[in-house]
């Protein structure tokens, strides 16, 4: 399968359930024209209660597979932000992992293709909040220094992957469970307090 039209049916099976969160009012703040700094605050909770949950399982299975290079921890950027911001650390959110390689590599594909987003999110957020505003977004400066190689090389695995016929399935079933873990998670923070003061 030719790397565009792989990447192009990932997008496609991927892309209602992508869509769906990018509406989420958590985030779909971050890019409005009156975009606060609580906005912010609220969206880097929710987002370090999803890695914080997800992560230690993750990196310990990538690295079983010599695969931990693909994916790039977050939730210690997001605790430093929270507190430069001066809010408290929310409990970590339940994460399903999966075992298999292209489930792993799908979640990897959508969590690292969204520091590709990222690069207009920080850029917006620097606009519209200031230059001081700087200091508490290492989460996206992280993430987004260097993303394009780093995206390459996840694309490189991807397509490796790709040699085995199931792997688009559970590539795409992974990545969707990423954005419904994030959906439900939103939801579950609009009715109740996500964010604490320190």
């Amino acid at each position: 399968m030719e790397e565009t039209d792989f990447l192009a049916e990932l997008r496609q099976r991927t892309g209602v359930s992508h869509r769906q969160l990018e509406a989420r009012v958590p985030f779909v703040r971050l890019t409005a024209d009156d975009v606060a700094a609580v906005d912010v605050a609220h969206a880097f909770t929710l987002f370090h209660a999803f890695y914080a949950g997800l992560e230690p399982v993750l990196v310990s299975r990538l690295g079983m597979l010599s695969l931990a290079g693909l994916y790039r921890r977050r939730s210690h950027l997001l605790a430093d932000d929270l507190a430069t911001l001066g809010y408290s650390l929310p409990q970590p959110w339940p994460s399903i992992v999966p075992d298999d390689e292209a489930g792993l590599l799908g979640l990897v594909y959508a969590i690292e293709g969204s520091a590709l987003g990222g690069q207009i999110v920080a850029r917006h957020l620097r606009s519209r909040l200031g230059a001081e505003f700087s200091d508490s977004l290492t989460f996206y400066s992280a993430l987004t220094n260097g993303v394009g190689a780093h995206w390459q090389r996840v694309l490189a695995a991807l397509r490796q992957a790709l040699g085995r016929e199931p792997a688009l399935d559970a590539m795409s079933a992974a990545a969707n469970g990423v954005f419904a873990s994030l959906i439900s998670l939103a939801e579950t923070c609009s009715s109740e307090p996500c964010l604490t003061l320190r």
